[in-house]
């Protein structure tokens, strides 16, 4: 984990390691903040750290997961998505441990709560999936899907209270993009009082965006655009928008995507490989260059 302090801009690598004395772990994925901790979601190492939000000292490791991804929280109950066991870990915050797992489609992957259901994004795992789990947090049970793109990998709320869901599509069997077998991304936006599709946005066969954000008011959406499924230019379209006019503001290729609640800041994670350490590149709420800092490597989640 590495922080990087706002008030000074220093970065400092290797925070979780440097306080408790023992290595985070093998693939940060994610993490949550709720409830005054952190919860890191440690993919390969099969758990979630939680930690004090205050000081980052270790408090609790949650087990018993298979391949963990990313987590939500509402009140006194969180919820893990796993991918090996296609399901959600409901987890209790005030033991933390696993009280419930909740089956879902293929690969489940970020979430998103409203009122008192959960909507999991199936991006397929090792294969595809084109689905929304619908969960009933009260009964804690699944509830139904929404069928919509190729693989959704992420999932945004926004000012108007709609869902907007952006899809992968799938590089194909030769797992190489831009050749024939390619399916297309694409982005849609769901009722999440009906569960009715009122927008869909198909985008070229070759196009395959992820890491879905929004800004703080929750207008303009942002998203990364390229054609192998993991990076790209980052892209903008309102979340008003009634057709897809999606633009391209930073003309770089990145990994991972944050965008500051409050400054509106884009933070852009670049990896020149997966043995070397990666960069953060911030930029104004105008797409222009402020700085860039090296950081540990693997990629980057904005909370």
């Amino acid at each position: 984990m590495s922080y990087l302090s706002l008030a000074n801009g220093v970065i400092t690598n290797n925070l979780f390691e440097n306080v408790n004395g023992f290595p985070l772990g093998d693939i940060a994925q994610s993490m949550m903040l709720h409830n005054n901790k952190g919860f890191i979601i440690v993919n390969n190492s099969q758990k979630v750290e939680v930690v004090n939000s205050n000081d980052f000292t270790s408090q609790h490791t949650i087990g018993g997961l298979q391949g963990p991804r990313y987590m939500v929280g509402k009140g006194n109950k969180g919820y893990i998505s796993d991918w090996f066991s296609n399901s959600i870990a409901v987890v209790e915050l005030n033991s933390n441990t696993i009280s419930k797992n909740i089956s879902t489609g293929n690969g489940p992957e970020q979430m998103a709560i409203v009122e008192n259901v959960l909507f999991v994004t199936n991006v397929g795992g090792f294969g595809n999936d084109s689905t929304v789990s619908v969960i009933n947090l009260l009964t804690e049970a699944n509830v139904g899907t929404i069928q919509g793109g190729i693989n959704p990998n992420s999932i945004q709320l926004d000012a108007n209270g709609k869902l907007w869901v952006l899809c992968g599509g799938s590089t194909g069997p030769d797992y190489i993009g831009g050749t024939a077998d390619d399916i297309a991304g694409s982005l849609w936006k769901i009722n999440p009082l009906t569960f009715a599709i009122e927008q869909e946005f198909t985008m070229s066969s070759s196009t395959h965006p992820v890491k879905l954000q929004i800004n703080g008011n929750r207008t303009d959406l942002f998203y990364l655009s390229g054609s192998d499924g993991y990076s790209g230019k980052i892209m903008k379209i309102s979340a008003n928008s009634s057709s897809f006019n999606a633009v391209p503001i930073i003309n770089k290729d990145f990994y991972g995507l944050g965008i500051d609640p409050v400054s509106g800041v884009i933070y852009g994670a670049f990896v020149p490989g997966f043995s070397q350490n990666g960069y953060v590149f911030r930029y104004t709420i105008a797409a222009t260059l402020v700085d860039s800092m090296l950081e540990g490597r693997s990629k980057l989640f904005c909370i």
